[in-house]
């Protein structure tokens, strides 16, 4: 028993001895470390020190030569610069000032046309953000009165459901509960979310959020990019729009073509009418080849009349 706890005591006891061997070493090599880094500032501050006291002995010299030339009236170029012209204090000062000043003089230049330049770029950045600002505030603000969040909504849609339906599911309205009409109305641009019908002919009557003359639709349709398959074929091509009025008749707004282009997904049709509407009936004639047809979301803007 005694022999385990001498044994622990002596093991503790190197352990001590070896951690403060070690501290004592990391110890003299910090102090060595900066002693270093000392003697390499105090090496670089020696160089410069010799770099400027040679460029005022140059300084010096020249000045003592044009100022003080020999008694034959000319200077002798054999003269020894460096020990036998000597700068007064005076001298020395005009050494120091000279040098000086064309240091300074060549730093403030760099000093100025910097600053020239961030002043330039600062009056250029702010002549941009004052354009982009003017532009954003004389853009008009456009409200898609064809969204669902604003009160827009689906009064009725003829198309061929994708998924088989029954009598049950007529009756209680769920044959396009998988990709129902509503998904027009709605922002969202997920694969899958939208309206999806049998085909490529359905007729959708939509109700307005407010009545309005209506200026322009928007249809948009995902990429292929975002397609399990890659493939667009499923978007709407022919399609035509009528304005319907309280009496049920119809308008023609107009008929268009979806061109589908890869690089533009969403199309917009100008609309010129002087009538306004609240409610719209759009009808789908063909698609891009699809057996089946997908409207992601369409976007109508106007007028608004005052009349709800």
């Amino acid at each position: 028993m005694d022999t385990s706890y001498s044994r622990a005591c002596n093991k503790r006891i190197c352990c001590t001895y070896i951690f403060t061997f070690l501290l004592l070493v990391l110890f003299f090599y910090h102090l060595m470390w900066n002693n270093r880094k000392s003697i390499i500032g105090l090496a670089r501050l020696q160089e410069d020190v010799n770099c400027i006291s040679q460029a005022l002995k140059v300084d010096c010299s020249t000045m003592k030569l044009d100022s003080c030339p020999s008694e034959s009236g000319t200077c002798d170029p054999t003269m020894d610069l460096k020990g036998s012209i000597s700068c007064e204090s005076t001298e020395l000062n005009d050494c120091v000032e000279t040098v000086v000043k064309r240091k300074i003089s060549s730093l403030m230049d760099d000093v100025y046309s910097i600053k020239k330049r961030i002043e330039q770029s600062a009056c250029k950045e702010s002549v941009e953000n004052a354009a982009e600002a003017n532009k954003q505030k004389m853009a008009p603000l456009r409200i898609n009165y064809a969204s669902e969040e604003l009160g827009a909504r689906i009064i009725s849609a003829l198309a061929k459901p994708i998924a088989d339906s029954n009598l049950l599911m007529m009756l209680l309205g769920l044959e396009f509960s998988t990709n129902p009409p509503i998904n027009m109305l709605r922002p969202s641009l997920m694969p899958g979310s939208c309206f999806g019908f049998r085909g490529s002919q359905a007729a959708i009557t939509l109700h307005l959020a407010k009545t309005i003359y209506v200026e322009q639709i928007s249809l948009t349709h995902i990429p292929k990019e975002m397609t399990p398959s890659e493939c667009v074929d499923n978007a709407p091509k022919d399609f035509e729009v009528y304005g319907v009025t309280p009496k049920k008749n119809k308008e023609l707004l107009g008929k268009w073509r979806f061109k589908n282009d890869p690089n533009e997904r969403t199309e917009n049709y100008i609309i010129n009418n002087n009538c306004p509407f609240r409610s719209l009936l759009f009808e789908f004639l063909s698609n891009h080849g699809g057996n089946s047809t997908c409207i992601y979301r369409v976007e109508v803007f106007g007028r608004a009349t005052g009349v709800i």
